[in-house]
């Protein structure tokens, strides 16, 4: 397994992203392949999860969230683990090695460009989240109906900018923001 990993909080949960295509004719073994690393991953009491998303077209992106960023590293460092990595290589072709991700990161990449190798600073992201929030809970607190009841309002008011922040504001902010979100100290900006 090759490819740097993001900078992340070795007390935090962490993710591993993988992207595979599936070579011509290797799709069943693949997807055999990926049934065999998220059993050799359950193994390990520090998965907290797992996901697979196919595009359809032999494409694969598999997350695995472990607890740390120390049990990942343990986890993904055993030799049953790289061989199993080495295995799935000679299936599926791979643009990225292995990325790790922490947390917000996974809402400022946009489809069609690949993943910046480093998130943007943490700031940066609260910053966008909060200023593309903030709006919303605003007008929510305004045209809900204040006769609603607690839990409907808070289902409400948690759901909608949830959606809209995924699906519709997020990833036009991080496209209208992206120089300044990945820049880097060295290109002018202050990371």
């Amino acid at each position: 397994m090759d490819g740097p990993i993001t900078d992340v909080t070795v007390e935090s949960p962490v993710k591993l992203v993988l992207q595979r295509r599936a070579r011509p004719g290797a799709q069943a073994a693949f997807e055999a392949w990926i049934r065999e690393l998220l059993d050799s991953a359950g193994r390990t009491a520090a998965l907290q999860g797992s996901s697979v998303l196919t595009a359809g077209n032999g494409d694969y992106f598999i997350l695995l969230r472990f607890a740390t960023h120390a049990e990942r590293e343990r986890w993904e460092g055993a030799p049953a683990v790289r061989e199993l990595f080495r295995r799935g290589d000679a299936l599926a072709t791979s643009s990225d090695g292995p990325v790790a991700k922490s947390g917000l990161e996974t809402w400022f990449t946009l489809p069609g460009l690949p993943a910046p190798r480093s998130a943007p600073p943490a700031w940066k992201m609260a910053l966008v989240t909060w200023c593309a929030l903030l709006p919303q809970v605003l007008l929510l607190g305004v045209i809900l109906p204040p006769g609603l009841p607690y839990l409907a309002g808070v289902a409400v008011s948690t759901a909608i900018p949830v959606a809209m922040l995924t699906w519709v504001i997020m990833p036009r902010l991080t496209k209208l923001l992206y120089g300044w979100l990945y820049a880097t100290a060295g290109d002018g900006g202050r990371a």
